[in-house]
C-alpha cells in the first residue's frame, strides 16, 4: 500500500513535524512492505528530505487543490491528514477542505488525526473540522477523553472514531552513549550535580504556563533548596515571528525578581530524541504547567511518562485522561489550572515523599511501555488498513457528474405541488399531484438550497411549497390537477413518505412546521401495516431527536420478518420495488439507536441486496434493478423481469451512501459511485437516463433502450441519489448550468388549504 502523511515536517520545528516523522518511520517498520511519504505543509521554503514527496504552500489555495491531484497521479492509497488549527492556511484552516474535496473527486481515501479538540469552538472552527472529517474514512484521536468530545460535538461518528495513544520513540527507555549528546546538553545536566531536578521540554510559548512554575519555586526552594528547574527547548517559531524572544526574556527576569535565578537554567535548543532520553532519565519529576484545560494531546506529557517519569501537571484532559486512568495508578499529580501554590505543594509533596514519588514512577513505566512507537505504529496500521477496506481504496474511473440544470424540476413544478407525469418532457396536467412526489420533491429541494454556492432561488421556492402541500394533505395522497382532493385520508406508502420528507427538512433545520406536521402524522403512522410504509416513516423518524421510542419499535418490526435463509435473505417472499430503503431505513435506525446487533445483521441483508442488483464486485459490477414484473426465488424461464426504475437505483445509491456512513467501509463507497453511473448510462443498455439537455430523468430502462418520458419520480430520483453523494462528500457538487427563466403564472399562495 502507497501511503502519504500530509502534516509539516522536519526541518520545519514543531511538535506535529516530529509526531509525522515517528509516525512514518513506525509505519515503516510495522509494514515493511508499504510505501510511506510525506506531503509537506510548507511556508519557510525549506530543503526537505528524500520522504517528503510533495509540498504545499500553506496559503495558497490553488496548491491544496494540486498536491491532491499530484497525489492521486502517484498511485496514493491512503492520505492520513495531521490535523492541528494552525497548520493549515485561511481562515481557521479551511484550505485544508480544498485538498480533502480534490481527494474525494479523485477516489482517495484519507483519515484524519485531530492533534487539537476545541471544546467550544467557534461555527466556523466547527464547520471546517466537521466538513474535514465528514469526508474522512477514519478520524484517530489521542485518548478516550477526545473520542467523547468528538462525538458530543458531532466532529465525527463513533464508527469513525478509533482511539490510537500519541507515540514515543524507544530511545526514552534505552541507555544512551555519551557521543549521542551535545555539549549543551551535557552541561547543563552536569551543572545541576545532584541536584533534585524538575524538567519541562517542548517549544516556549505563553500557553505552556512556564511562567507560573517559575512562581512557584520559591515555595518549593524553601522545602527543597537543592531544586533545579531545567527548561529545554526553543521558542516557538511563530512566537518568534510575532514577539521575538521577549516571552523568554520574560521568565529570565520573573526567575530574578523571584529570588530563583539560579535555580532556573534554560537549554535554549530544540533537543533530539537521545538528549531527551538523558534529560528525562536524570529528572525526578516531571512538570506541565499548561493554562488551557482544553489541552487534548501533549506529545512531552507522553515522551516523559514513556520514560518513567513521575508528573505534577496542571488539570488539562490529555493529563488527566494519561496520569489518572480509571483502570490503573497515577503517575503522577494534578492541580488546577493557574493554581501556583496547588503546584508548589504538589511538587513538593513528590520531591519529599519518596514512596509516592517511587509509586509515581512504577505507574508511568508500565504505561510508557504501551506508547512506544513501534505498539503505537502497528495501531495506526490497523487503522489504514480499515479505511481502505483492504488493499484498494474507491474506484478512481467514474463518469463525470453533468452539469446541474433544474430546469425540468422547474418546469413540473408549479404553485400547487410537482405534477406526477409527463409525456415526454411536457408536464401531463391530467396527472395532478401527490402526497409521495411532493414528499421525495421536499427532499431534493432541502438538499439542493443546502448546496454550498448554488445562487439560485428555486430551490427554497419549491419547499415552501411542498411544505404547504404536505401540511394541507393531513392523510390524503392525490389532488387533481384543479386543485381538489380525489382521495379521504387513509393509510399507505404516502403517510411513511410524508414523514421521511418532513424528518429530512426537520433533522438539520429544526422547521417547526416540518415537526409539528411529524407529530400530527404519528396516529397515521402507528396504522402502517406495510414494510415499505413503515421503512419511508423510519426512515424521517430516525433522522429526528425525540422519537428514538417509535424508531425502536418500528425497526423491531421490520426486521423481525427478515427470512434466515441466506439465499434468500430478505423481508418478503419477493423483491419488489424500491427495495433498498428497507435495509437503509433499518441501517439508519440502527444507527440512530446505537444498535450494533440491528446493525451487524442489516449489513449482510445489504451485502446480499447488492449481489442480488449486480454490484457484489463494486469495481466491475453493473447495477441492474429489480424490474416492474418483480423478482421471486424461482425466476421466470426467459430472466425478463421488466423495465428497470429510476427510484430502484436511487435507493441502492443512498443504501450504499448511508452503509458506507455508518461503516466507513470504501467497499460502499464504490458500490454508491458505480450504482450512480447507471443513471449516466453505465446499466445493461448502455443508455443514460438522466438528460443532461433539460435536467430530467426518463421513466424506465429495458435491455433495449429508455422510456423518454420525464415524469416527476424519476427526475427526483436522479436529484435524490446525486445529493446523497455530495452531501456524504463522495463527489463533487456538481457545477450550476446557465439558468434559462421562464415566466410564471402567478405567484405562490401564502396558504394552501386542507379543502383545495
Amino acid at each position: 500500500m502507497h501511503v502519504t502523511l500530509v502534516s509539516t515536517a522536519p526541518p520545519r520545528v514543531c511538535g506535529i513535524a516530529t509526531f509525522t516523522a515517528d509516525l512514518r518511520t513506525a509505519l515503516r517498520r510495522a509494514v515493511p512492505r508499504w510505501t510511506v511519504d510525506v506531503c509537506a505543509i510548507d511556508r519557510d521554503g525549506f530543503t526537505y528530505g528524500s520522504e517528503v514527496t510533495t509540498r504545499i504552500a500553506q496559503d495558497e489555495p490553488d496548491s491544496y487543490r494540486r498536491a491532491a491531484r499530484q497525489l492521486a497521479a502517484a498511485g496514493t492509497d491512503l492520505v492520513m491528514i495531521q490535523h492541528e488549527f494552525g497548520i493549515f492556511g485561511g481562515p481557521d484552516g479551511r484550505h485544508i477542505l480544498l485538498f480533502a474535496d480534490e481527494l474525494r473527486t479523485a477516489g482517495v481515501p484519507y483519515t484524519v488525526t485531530l492533534h487539537t479538540i476545541v471544546a467550544r469552538p467557534s461555527r466556523s472552527q466547527t464547520e471546517t473540522l466537521a466538513t474535514l472529517c465528514a469526508g474522512s474514512s477514519r478520524v484517530t484521536v489521542f485518548t478516550e477523553t477526545a473520542r467523547q468530545m468528538a462525538l458530543g460535538t458531532g466532529l465525527a461518528t463513533a464508527e469513525q472514531l478509533a482511539v490510537v495513544p500519541h507515540g514515543a520513540p524507544p530511545v526514552l527507555r534505552a541507555l544512551v552513549t555519551p557521543a549521542d549528546v551535545r555539549p549543551v546538553v551535557r552541561q547543563a545536566l552536569d551543572a545541576a550535580g545532584d541536584a533534585r531536578v524538575l524538567a519541562t521540554f517542548g517549544l516556549i510559548g505563553p500557553g505552556k504556563g512556564l511562567d507560573h512554575a517559575i512562581a512557584a519555586l520559591p515555595a518549593i526552594v524553601r522545602r527543597h533548596p537543592d531544586v533545579r528547574y531545567l527548561i529545554a527547548g526553543t521558542t516557538h517559531p511563530d512566537v518568534v515571528r510575532h514577539a521575538g524572544e521577549s516571552y523568554r526574556e520574560s521568565l529570565v527576569t520573573l526567575a530574578e525578581r523571584a529570588g530563583v535565578a539560579e535555580h532556573v537554567q534554560f537549554i535554549d535548543s530544540f533537543l533530539t530524541e537521545p538528549e531527551l532520553a538523558v534529560l528525562l532519565a536524570r529528572t525526578h519529576v516531571y512538570v506541565t504547567p499548561y493554562r488551557s484545560p482544553e489541552q487534548i494531546c501533549s506529545g512531552a506529557l507522553t515522551f516523559a511518562v514513556a520514560a518513567g517519569c513521575p508528573v505534577v501537571s496542571t488539570d488539562y484532559w490529555y493529563a488527566r485522561d494519561l496520569l489518572t486512568p480509571r483502570d490503573a495508578p497515577a503517575s503522577g499529580r494534578i492541580v488546577p489550572c493557574g493554581d501556583v501554590a496547588g503546584l508548589a505543594d504538589a511538587i513538593g509533596e513528590l520531591l519529599i515523599d519518596g514512596a509516592a514519588r517511587h509509586a509515581a514512577h512504577a505507574a508511568a513505566d508500565a504505561l510508557g511501555a504501551t506508547l512506544t512507537w513501534p505498539s503505537v505504529g502497528r495501531r495506526f496500521a490497523e487503522v489504514a488498513l480499515a479505511a481502505v477496506g483492504g488493499p484498494r481504496g474507491p474506484v478512481r474511473a467514474a463518469q463525470p457528474i453533468p452539469v446541474l440544470r433544474l430546469d425540468h424540476l422547474d418546469t413540473l413544478t408549479d404553485e400547487i405541488g410537482i405534477v406526477q407525469f409527463a409525456t415526454g418532457t411536457k408536464p401531463d396536467l391530467d396527472s395532478g399531484y401527490c402526497v409521495d412526489d411532493v414528499a421525495r420533491l421536499a427532499i431534493v429541494a432541502h438538499g439542493l438550497d443546502q448546496l454550498p454556492g448554488l445562487a439560485d432561488p428555486r430551490p427554497a421556492r419549491w419547499l415552501a411549497t411542498a411544505m404547504r402541500f404536505l401540511a394541507a394533505a393531513q392523510g390524503r395522497n392525490l389532488m387533481g390537477y384543479d386543485g381538489s382532493w380525489l382521495d379521504d385520508p387513509h393509510s399507505g406508502d404516502h403517510v411513511g413518505r410524508a414523514i421521511w420528507g418532513l424528518g429530512v427538512v426537520a433533522s438539520s433545520t429544526g422547521d417547526p412546521l416540518a415537526r409539528r406536521l411529524i407529530g400530527e402524522l404519528m396516529p397515521a403512522v402507528e396504522r402502517l401495516e406495510f414494510p415499505r410504509s413503515i421503512a419511508y416513516a423510519l426512515l424521517g423518524l430516525s433522522q429526528v431527536d425525540g422519537y428514538e421510542r417509535a424508531v425502536a419499535t418500528w425497526a423491531h418490526r421490520l426486521a423481525v420478518d427478515v427470512n434466515p435463509d441466506p439465499d434468500w435473505l430478505w423481508y418478503e417472499p419477493e423483491l419488489t420495488y424500491d427495495n433498498a430503503r428497507l435495509p437503509e431505513a433499518l441501517l439508519r435506525a440502527a444507527h440512530r439507536l446505537d444498535d450494533r446487533e440491528l446493525l451487524g445483521r442489516t449489513l449482510s441483508t445489504v451485502d446480499w441486496y447488492l449481489a442480488e442488483v449486480g454490484l457484489d464486485q463494486p469495481d466491475t459490477g453493473i447495477l441492474r434493478c429489480v424490474g416492474n414484473q418483480w423478482r421471486t426465488r424461482v425466476r421466470t424461464p426467459d430472466g425478463c423481469e421488466g423495465d428497470e426504475q429510476p427510484l430502484d437505483a436511487a435507493a441502492v445509491v443512498e443504501l450504499a451512501v448511508v452503509a458506507w456512513q455508518v461503516t466507513r467501509d470504501w467497499r460502499y463507497a464504490r458500490v454508491a459511485r458505480r450504482a450512480f453511473g447507471w443513471f449516466l448510462g453505465e446499466n445493461q443498455a448502455g443508455q443514460p437516463l438522466y438528460d443532461e439537455q433539460t435536467g430530467g430523468g426518463r421513466d424506465g430502462l429495458s435491455a433495449d433502450g429508455v422510456n423518454t418520458n420525464e415524469g416527476a419520480e424519476s427526475t427526483l430520483a436522479y436529484y435524490q441519489a446525486l445529493l446523497a453523494l455530495v452531501h456524504s462528500g463522495l463527489v463533487r457538487a456538481p457545477v450550476p448550468a446557465v439558468r434559462l427563466v421562464r415566466p410564471r403564472s402567478a405567484a405562490a399562495p401564502e396558504v394552501l388549504s386542507a379543502d383545495r
